[in-house]
């Protein structure tokens, strides 16, 4: 089953109608401005406004009928995986490490080069790197690396899968929520106007586009790899 491609197709279909009404409603707003300040304007503006909201009401409802389904789908394919033994080299590797006291994060990104890409191992090393500094006092400035998250691995972890999935649940849901202006913008606006008061129009703000293809909303909205995600959710065996 191709969760991840119904995911997105779902997401576009939202915003395709998010991006419609909004266009629809500015049109009709524009027709209405020669009316400013007669006594029929506000119903007239509250009319479209209202038209406006109950179609992009109707659109995240169908959009949340399509994803909620989808989201269990890819937890239940994800509980399904076979994860890859380690090599036998790649167990000796881990097993000389720990016997490190403070490896240096360059060391351990050649360690993590040599582990073949398995999830598995590097799930390994992110424990012994992390138990390795954990009493370390100045742990928080330091670049502590999570290796089992995609950048050199083959495969992801059945864990570092269930997070992203998580992740991504909530980051669609608010943009179900949200008003469709560039998120990062849309943020500013609201913390000047809660330090310097007034109000800000969404509309007014740059809007987020229609996602180019599954590869282009993954990598805006996702945290790991795409196609070790893709791979981990859609119910296929790593490393075929």
């Amino acid at each position: 089953m191709d969760n991840a491609y119904y995911l997105y197709e779902a997401m576009n279909d939202f915003r395709k109608a998010q991006i419609a009404n909004r266009a629809k409603y500015l049109e009709k707003k524009k027709s209405l401005d020669k009316y400013v300040g007669s006594a029929g304007y506000a119903d007239d503006l509250k009319k479209i406004q209202d038209e406006r909201n109950q179609a992009n009401a109707a659109a995240r409802a169908a959009c949340k009928a399509k994803i909620d389904p989808i989201f269990k789908a890819m937890h239940e394919a994800n509980s399904k995986r076979i994860i890859t033994a380690p090599s036998e080299d790649a167990v000796r590797i881990l097993t000389v490490v720990k016997m490190m006291k403070k490896p240096s994060k360059v060391f351990m990104d050649a360690v993590a080069n040599s582990l073949e890409g398995n999830a598995l191992a590097l799930a390994a090393l992110d424990t012994i790197m992390h138990d390795a500094w954990k009493d370390d006092p100045d742990r928080l400035e330091r670049i502590i690396p999570n290796y089992s998250d995609g950048r050199v691995a083959k495969e992801l972890n059945p864990q570092v899968v269930a997070v992203a999935i998580n992740d991504l649940q909530r980051t669609c849901n608010r943009i179900l929520e949200g008003s469709g202006a560039n998120r990062i913008r849309e943020m500013g606006a609201d913390r000047s106007q809660r330090v310097h008061g007034g109000q800000y129009d969404p509309d007014t703000l740059p809007q987020e586009p229609e996602y180019a293809s599954e590869a282009d909303f993954y990598k805006r909205e996702g945290h790991v790899d795409f196609s070790l995600f893709v791979a981990a959710v859609n119910g296929g065996t790593v490393n075929e």
